[in-house]
C-alpha cells in the first residue's frame, strides 16, 4: 500500500489499515522544489506511526537512512498537552531529490547524539535562553526586575561563530563577559524596551502596546531535533483593550528562524472582536529595511552592522515571516519596522522570526540573507512530499 501525504504546519489525516504484526514501514521523501533544502525537518504524525507500528512508543522507534544508517529522531509533543504529535528527523535534499527512510520499532543508539538545540531557564535573571547550532536567543521574565528595571518582551539575539552549544557556558562566564567575543561570538544585540528580533504587540490607533516581561514559563521539549518552550504574559492595557498572550517558540537544529505561535486573549466586551497585532524589528543604526510578498509567506527584514560597542563586528540580519494573506499592512516608526496582522481572541496565530550574522560563516552579505529568507518562504509554501509505504 502507498499513501501520499503532503506535510505542512498543519498535520493532515492519513487513513490506513493497520497490520498488528508490522514492525516497520518505509517513507519516501521528495523535494519538489528546484532549490537545495539543508537540514530539512521531516515530520510524520505520530498517529500514522502508530497506525503502522502498533507497539510504537516514544523512545522506542528509530529512523534509518537508505544505507541503513541510524538518523537522529525525536518523538515530540509540540503543544505541551502530554500527547506525542509527531516523529521528526532531518535530512538534506538537493534540488528535486527524493530519499527513502525506514521507520522501525526499536531503541535508538545508546550513544547520545551531539546537541544541536538547547533551551534553559536561568535564575536570578529569570531569562529563557535557547539556541540551535547556528544562533542563539533569549527573552526576559519578571524576575529580571530584581536586578534590572528593564521592561521588555522582545527577542534578544546572541550571535555564534561555533556550531557547539554556548548558552550554558556564556551564562557561567557572567553577564559582563558574554558581551565580548573571545572566539565563539557574543551578545552584541541591544534589545532594550523594544520588540527586538520578532517580538509581538498590539497595534491600535497607530500606536504600539507591548506586553511586559513574561510571568510564567515552561520548557516543553529539549532536543535532539527541536526545542520548544512556552511563555505566559499577564494582561496589559492596549489603548483601552486588556489583552494577555501565551507564546510558544520552537527552534530546530540547523535553523536560524524560530516558529512562534501566539494566542492573544481580549478581556470583556472586546473578546469577540478582531485583535490588531504586530510582530516587528527594532531599528538599529545604519540598517536597511525590506519587505517581500513574492512567496506565499511574506517576510520583513532589516540588515546592517552589529553595534560596535564591546567590540561588535560583522553585519546582522533580523526578520519576521507571516502567511502573505495574513499581512494587513507594513508600518515603519522611528524605532521599529512592523508587519500588521489580525487575530481572534483565543485563536493562535503563527509566524517565524530570527536572525543571521555574517561572521557565523553562513551569510556573506545581505544578498545571502535575502536569498535565505526567500528560499525559506518557498520551503514553507511547498513542504516535502512524503509517501508512506508498507
Amino acid at each position: 500500500m502507498r499513501i501520499v501525504v503532503l506535510y505542512s504546519l498543519t498535520a493532515l489525516a492519513v487513513v490506513t489499515t493497520p497490520t498488528p504484526a508490522q514492525q516497520s514501514f518505509s517513507v519516501r521523501a521528495e523535494n519538489t522544489l528546484s532549490l537545495a533544502r539543508p537540514d530539512e525537518t521531516i515530520a510524520i504524525p505520530w498517529k500514522d506511526v502508530v497506525a503502522h507500528i502498533a507497539s510504537a512508543k516514544p523512545g522506542e522507534v528509530r529512523v534509518r537512512g537508505g544505507a541503513g544508517e541510524e538518523i537522529v529522531s525525536q518523538a515530540v509533543d509540540n503543544d505541551g498537552d502530554g500527547n506525542v504529535d509527531e516523529l521528526i528527523f532531518q535530512s538534506s535534499f538537493s534540488p528535486g531529490e527524493a530519499r527513502r527512510f525506514m521507520v522501525e520499532a526499536g531503541h535508538a543508539s545508546a550513544k547520545p547524539p551531539k546537541a544541536r538545540v538547547f533551551a534553559m531557564h536561568t535564575d536570578p535573571r529569570d531569562d529563557v535562553a535557547w539556541e540551535s547550532d547556528r544562533i542563539a536567543y533569549r527573552i526576559y521574565g519578571q524576575g529580571l526586575w530584581k536586578v534590572d528595571s528593564l521592561l521588555s518582551s522582545g527577542l534578544d539575539v546572541w550571535v555564534k561563530r561555533v556550531r557547539d552549544p554556548i548558552v550554558e557556558k556564556w551564562y557561567a562566564k557572567g553577564h559582563d563577559e558574554y558581551h565580548h567575543d573571545t572566539g565563539e561570538g557574543a551578545d552584541f544585540f541591544d534589545v532594550g524596551q523594544s520588540l527586538g528580533a520578532g517580538g509581538t504587540g498590539i497595534w491600535r490607533g497607530d500606536k504600539l502596546y507591548r506586553a511586559y516581561n513574561f510571568k510564567t514559563w515552561r520548557i516543553i521539549a529539549n532536543g535532539p531535533v527541536r526545542t520548544i518552550f512556552e511563555l505566559g504574559y499577564q494582561p496589559w492595557d492596549a489603548g483601552g483593550l486588556r489583552v494577555s498572550e501565551t507564546k510558544r517558540i520552537a527552534l530546530d537544529a540547523g535553523q536560524n528562524l524560530n516558529h512562534v505561535v501566539s494566542t492573544f486573549r481580549a478581556e470583556g466586551a472586546g473578546a469577540a472582536t478582531d485583535i490588531p497585532w504586530v510582530t516587528g524589528l527594532v531599528k538599529r543604526k545604519n540598517v536597511v529595511g525590506l519587505e517581500s510578498k513574492a512567496q506565499s509567506w511574506a517576510w520583513l527584514t532589516e540588515w546592517g552592522p552589529v553595534l560596535p560597542k564591546d567590540g561588535g563586528h560583522g553585519d546582522l540580519g533580523i526578520a519576521v515571516m507571516l502567511p502573505r494573506d495574513a499581512v494587513v499592512d507594513w508600518k515603519e516608526t522611528n524605532d521599529h519596522y512592523f508587519a500588521v496582522s489580525r487575530a481572534r481572541s483565543g485563536e493562535p496565530v503563527s509566524y517565524w522570526a530570527g536572525a543571521g550574522w555574517t561572521d557565523s560563516g553562513d551569510f556573506r552579505d545581505v544578498r545571502d540573507w535575502w536569498t535565505y529568507l526567500d528560499q525559506w518562504a518557498q520551503r514553507l509554501g511547498t513542504p516535502i512530499k512524503l509517501t508512506i509505504e508498507r
